[in-house]
């Protein structure tokens, strides 16, 4: 039996045709229903008209106004139709920041948008026409739910060790995922990319770029510091020293925690080392593992589309209960995690999408890369692989975990469209080794460059390197695999046959 408490933060989207959930409570904008479960703000949003035409859910950050958004919003424009309301929504949704849902409510147009990299993530059955948080709530009853689990894909794509769901695709029959940067409509309930619709205008001034994306994480975190307690993550990583260098100003407002779970030595001593050396308020959260009924409602909750880490250790984050956690995801777009030797030229295509993600070249995958990457023709190849990243990642992996988190709101500044635009447009030559986001500390925060990123700067680093391989030989092999030549992929496939 599903408990209510597993629903908070949760929602369901229909035209009304169905029974609201127990525990919900539904509120009727004009065509549609949202059924909305304790713990989730909804913000009612009208145009300039003062016409009530849809929602926003979750935590909408308004930075003009410097607040977040709670009870209503109202966008600078009338709210047409064609090309004049998807102006208007770019304009004027696409500048608020934070975690969000829209919902937009029109006779014209009834679709629901995500945030840039669809933190709050959402699932849709096109047979029953419900689009909701989770799929636990997309469909009638959890022995549906159970029903409709696909085993043989789950285990396919090796989601119960590092795999995921990408390119729309879910662990249950009939059930899709809306990816980021496309709007779901919900007469047709198709889904259609909405950005980017043509190629970026390239930024040969790196100075102007920087300053936008520390200018607005900053006042991202300015926001969250006096609107509750905010804990920011603090790691050995790159983006959270990012994060950090953006908080400088609100220091006193807020504080910083790193969780001491197994693996994560080097973040726990670099983290106690930045705090020593800047006086930052810093709290270590012992590690708590997850008993056997708290990861099967964590798998619910992600819908059963993700496993790894957080499925384990998400007990750990209890003390955070109603805080907000800023994170740091988001970084990864301004390096180019995906590019590895790819020039504006490079020949992409679904299976070499595929083997970036590390992903088995599954026949039911192919083809949904395959209609994801057909409207990006006449798009460069690095901005392709950042929306690979973006939408093929982040928006299905990384996020599929939405609703998981324990009754603390997490917000990632990084991620807005302004920043992702700024970090888009940039040369190639400036975001390849990290040289944008080290370039935003250098004029940031210099000295936070004093401690070494991602490392420990001495013997200690090619021990856990091979201690590593050790422990997870198959992973190892995959990371060169990636990077490597023909050579490393015949050893690869050698070696995988064998391991597994």
């Amino acid at each position: 039996m599903i408990s209510e408490a597993e629903l908070e933060g949760q929602f369901v989207v229909s035209k009304g045709h169905i029974p609201a959930v127990p525990g919900s409570k539904r509120v009727q904008i004009n065509a549609l229903s949202i059924d909305i479960f304790p713990r989730l703000r909804l913000t009612k949003v009208f145009d300039s008209d003062d016409q009530l035409i849809g929602c926003l859910l979750g935590t909408p950050i308004d930075l003009d106004g410097n607040r977040i958004l709670d009870g209503r919003y109202e966008l600078k424009c009338a709210a047409g139709a064609g090309p004049a309301l998807d102006a208007c929504i770019e304009r004027e949704i696409y500048r608020l920041a934070g975690s969000f849902v829209f919902v937009l409510d029109l006779p014209q147009a009834r679709r629901l948008y995500l945030d840039a990299n669809g933190t709050l993530s959402v699932v849709y059955e096109a047979a029953n026409q419900v689009a909701a948080a989770t799929t636990l709530l997309v469909l009638a009853s959890e022995k549906e739910y159970d029903e409709r689990l696909d085993h043989a894909f789950y285990a396919a794509l090796r989601v119960d060790r590092d795999g995921w769901f990408p390119a729309g695709l879910t662990a249950h029959d009939g059930v899709k995922r809306l990816i980021c940067n496309h709007y779901l409509d919900f007469d047709s309930w198709k889904c259609t990319r909405h950005w980017p619709t043509e190629p970026l205008t390239p930024e040969f001034d790196p100075v102007r770029s920087i300053g936008t994306i520390l200018e607005h994480t900053s006042r991202v975190i300015g926001v969250l510091s006096k609107a509750a307690q905010a804990r920011l993550g603090l790691t050995a990583g790159l983006d959270t020293r990012l994060v950090l260098a953006c908080a400088r100003k609100f220091l006193s407002d807020v504080s910083f925690i790193t969780v001491d779970a197994p693996g994560a030595e080097l973040d726990v001593l670099r983290a106690r080392e930045l705090s020593r050396r800047f006086g930052l308020k810093h709290q270590i959260l012992p590690y708590v593992e997850a008993n056997d009924a708290q990861v099967q409602t964590w798998q619910r909750k992600a819908s059963h589309c993700v496993t790894g880490m957080n499925m384990k250790m998400h007990p750990s984050m209890t003390p955070l209960e109603d805080m907000i956690f800023v994170g740091g995801l988001g970084g990864e777009v301004g390096r180019g995690f995906l590019w590895l030797n790819s020039g504006d030229q490079t020949k992409l295509d679904a299976s070499g999408l595929i083997a970036r993600l590390k992903l088995p070249q599954h026949p039911r995958l192919l083809p949904a890369v395959e209609a994801w990457l057909e409207p990006l023709q006449g798009l460069d190849s690095l901005l392709i692989l950042d929306l690979a990243y973006v939408e093929l990642r982040m928006s299905s992996w990384g996020f599929a975990e939405s609703y998981a988190h324990l009754r603390h709101v997490e917000i990632n500044p990084l991620i807005s469209r302004s920043t992702y635009s700024a970090m888009m447009s940039l040369h190639p030559s400036l975001r390849r080794n990290n040289s944008m986001l080290v370039g935003a500390l250098k004029v940031e925060w210099p000295e936070l460059l004093e401690f070494p990123i991602n490392c420990y700067g001495n013997w200690r680093d090619g021990y856990h390197r091979a201690r590593a391989a050790i422990i997870n030989p198959v992973r190892a092999l995959r990371k060169l695999r990636q990077l490597g030549s023909a050579k490393l992929v015949n050893l690869y496939s050698k070696a995988e046959r064998i391991l597994n």
